[in-house]
């Protein structure tokens, strides 16, 4: 089996451990670091996706004039993911986007490395293992052992495969005709 490559692993590596990770700003001289996104960093970008999503109506001309009445969305984005925390957020998102936005005239081009590298780092690994554990402790799902499972599941079949009281005429023992067609066939298989 081939092993993945080193930087695959560290990659990894990475996420989980949730090392920051420096993404250049295309065009210019500036890194920053994106880590792991934060709850609160998360619901900022919901809510910045619902106030934008209330102003589009759903005609194509007015969705075009919308975009350009908010041109800075993408920048709104990157700052949220960039800063990544409660207290940032609510000291320096205002004067940042603005800053980036204004003074040094980023563009879309140069946020998506930032917005990409942020959608890496959403935890969403942890999530659903929390999720996968969890759902084993339920009290509302039906358990059953690997025995249990067996016989319940032997009991469907017979009740399948054998006759309904319906279409035999004889219930009793020996009285039977599938008694006689039992000997028959097999000395029909003995000779």
């Amino acid at each position: 089996m081939k092993q993945p490559r080193l930087q695959g692993r560290l990659g990894l590596n990475g996420v989980i451990n949730d090392i920051p990770e420096p993404v250049h700003i295309p065009g210019t001289h500036r890194t920053v670091l994106i880590r792991g996104l934060h709850p609160y960093t998360l619901e900022r970008l919901t809510q910045l996706w619902l106030t934008r999503d209330t102003q589009v109506k759903d005609d194509s001309a007015e969705t075009l004039r919308e975009l350009c009445r908010d041109p800075y969305f993408s920048i709104k984005q990157a700052v949220l993911i960039v800063l990544n925390g409660y207290w940032r957020i609510r000291l320096l998102y205002p004067i940042l986007w603005r800053w980036w936005a204004y003074v040094c005239g980023y563009t879309e081009g140069q946020m998506t490395p930032i917005i990409a590298e942020g959608k890496k780092k959403l935890p969403l690994t942890a999530y659903w293992m929390n999720m996968a554990f969890t759902s084993d402790m339920r009290t509302d799902w039906m358990k059953m052992t690997a025995r249990e499972a067996e016989q319940f599941r032997r009991e469907l079949l017979s009740e399948r495969n054998a006759p309904s009281s319906r279409t035999t005429q004889n219930t009793g023992k020996g009285n039977t005709p599938s008694s006689s067609v039992g000997n028959g066939t097999g000395a029909t298989a003995a000779s």
